[in-house]
């Protein structure tokens, strides 16, 4: 894959979050909130964010409606 391709991939993991489409891992929630991967899990822990659904033993994920609608609240 090439930087451009990986970095358009990236963006559309992005969006989807912006417009709360699918689900999203810490990794890319970090990108998003421009923190780190134990600071988004802080952040779930706290209730500054949803709690993650686990998908399978392996895959843990936030449901980007959950983000969309949980930032939607905050800011009013």
């Amino acid at each position: 894959m090439t930087n451009d391709k990986a970095n358009e991939a990236k963006q559309q993991q992005l969006n989807l979050i912006e417009e709360g489409v699918g689900y999203s891992s810490d990794k890319t929630l970090a990108h998003f909130y421009d923190a780190s991967r134990s600071t988004i899990w802080k952040w779930s822990r706290e209730g500054k964010l949803p709690k993650p659904i686990k998908l399978t033993s392996g895959a843990t994920r936030w449901d980007n409606k959950q983000l969309k609608e949980f930032a939607d609240n905050l800011c009013g």
